[in-house]
């Protein structure tokens, strides 16, 4: 069996992505670079939101504590990060170079059995483990005791979501070199945010909010 960790996109994502890859496959005329401009946009918010700013609401139903502002402080800098970089690497493309971007939404479109349609990618077994355990010790009543775990295995996840969400779209991108090191700085900018917010916020947490932090991310990993 494979894991993966994936989200459903919205009805509004998913069928803008279906929409370009369908007019490409069938060589549509029209230029698609703004559809796959509006793709990029969309997609970088709802991976940032589903990562994220959708924990907020769900830290503070169980008391307020500091994880909600850590929470809003990252991904507001990353969205304000990415939507620099993407205007300045996005722009006008023929749909011969959108085609090849579009190598990266095939690439993270998950259609995996007896599921629903999910954004993401395969995620290493050992990574799936340690947050099945982690996981297994919050339920019980025992989260204390693997917050060292989870915040291990959480900078490992930031590191499987950088190279699959920026790594891999900036590899489809035909970039000069001044972008090159710009995405490569913006890069580092994101892993040593997301690293210290996540050593910050998972000590702070209380057992029913790493409870509801389990419930949410579990029900984003998938063995298949």
């Amino acid at each position: 069996m494979a894991t993966y960790f994936g989200f459903e996109p919205s009805t509004g994502l998913k069928a803008d992505i279906d929409k370009l890859l369908a007019n490409l496959a069938n060589k549509a005329p029209e230029a698609q670079y703004h559809l796959a401009n509006e793709i990029s946009l969309k997609l970088t918010d709802e991976i940032i939101d589903v990562l994220l700013l959708n924990l907020v609401d769900l830290m503070q139903h169980h008391g307020e504590g500091e994880g909600g502002g850590l929470l809003k402080f990252l991904g507001g800098f990353l969205k304000k990060t990415m939507h620099g970089m993407l205007k300045l690497m996005l722009g006008k493309a023929d749909n011969a170079e959108v085609n090849k971007r579009a190598d990266y939404l095939r690439a993270r479109s998950l259609a995996l059995p007896n599921d629903v349609a999910r954004i993401g990618f395969k995620l290493d077994a050992d990574t799936y483990q340690h947050f099945m355990h982690a996981f297994a010790q919050i339920e019980a009543g025992n989260g204390k005791a693997v917050t060292q775990e989870l915040v291990k295995t959480m900078q490992v996840f930031n590191e499987a979501c950088i190279v699959s969400f920026f790594d891999e779209f900036v590899a489809v991108l035909n970039l000069g070199m001044i972008n090159r090191k710009g995405a490569s700085v913006t890069r580092g900018l994101i892993q040593k945010e997301s690293n210290s917010t996540v050593e910050k916020l998972i000590p702070s947490l209380t057992d029913q909010q790493l409870k509801d932090l389990a419930a949410y991310f579990k029900a984003m990993l998938v063995e298949r």
